[in-house]
């Protein structure tokens, strides 16, 4: 569990992606992917949402929030923000923020319960999120609770390829005024040549019901315009992993 929000840095390898400019990037997004055994459910549960009591009576500084979803297949997605790549928090910030705040014991007792918890790292990585890639700069948790998160691989010679049609996807969403946001985002720190998708909304039976993408773009009359990029898109990734994932406000700080 001590893996919670550690980030192991190594040398950088990405090619540069001649499309993106840097301030085309707009926050980085670290994820901590756990998989929880089932008999040790109630106990995650309890100790995560300890944690988050404990912050909040804290009053730790925002660059410390924390968000939680829960996934369809009751795993756990863990999910932190920094302004760059040497702001990235690790568990060890998070330590000595706790006992700036005079809670360092407590901290130290809630990870150490989560330790002797049936716990997995599903995967750990940071993400760049890229403005024209992305309908909006910021997304309310409480307003979209819901999320579908769409992970591509991508060979690192086709990443430009990829930017054309996304910043084409995204242009129609703003075009059309989509009411459901895409925030996109390109891999970073142990995720090269991944690209994360991910659109949120409030019930899913509208999402995929009578306000689905196709049938919006449908009554529109851009339906030719949006397969043609999925087409496009689908031909430029090598392989996709979605989630579903549920906000959990009580885990969250």
């Amino acid at each position: 569990m001590k893996k919670l929000f550690l980030l192991v840095l190594f040398p950088l390898c990405c090619l540069a992606q001649k499309s993106i400019q840097k301030s085309d990037v707009e926050i980085y997004t670290q994820l901590t992917f756990l998989k929880v055994d089932p008999s040790a459910k109630i106990g995650f549960e309890k100790n995560m949402g300890h944690l988050a009591s404990l912050a909040k009576k804290a009053k730790l500084n925002e660059r410390f929030d924390w968000l939680t979803y829960i996934s369809d297949t009751q795993e756990y997605l863990i999910v932190n923000f920094s302004d760059g790549i040497p702001d990235v928090l690790s568990l060890k910030g998070y330590r000595d923020e706790f006992y700036k705040q005079g809670l360092g014991v407590a901290f130290d007792q809630a990870l150490d319960s989560l330790n002797s918890l049936g716990i997995g790292v599903g995967f750990n990585y940071v993400k760049e999120m890229i403005l024209p890639w992305s309908t909006v700069t910021e997304i309310s948790v409480a307003q979209f609770p819901l999320s579908k998160m769409m992970v591509y691989e991508i060979s690192m010679n086709k990443l430009d390829a990829f930017d054309v049609q996304i910043r084409k996807l995204a242009g129609l969403l703003k075009e059309t005024a989509y009411p459901y946001p895409l925030e996109s985002s390109r891999g970073s720190v142990g995720a090269y040549g991944k690209v994360i998708l991910v659109w949120f909304y409030d019930d899913l039976e509208v999402f995929e019901g009578v306000q689905n993408l196709t049938l919006w773009m449908q009554k529109r009359d851009k339906l030719q315009e949006l397969t043609e990029i999925q087409t496009k898109i689908k031909s430029i990734i090598s392989s996709e992993e979605v989630y579903r994932l549920t906000y959990n406000k009580e885990l969250s700080n």
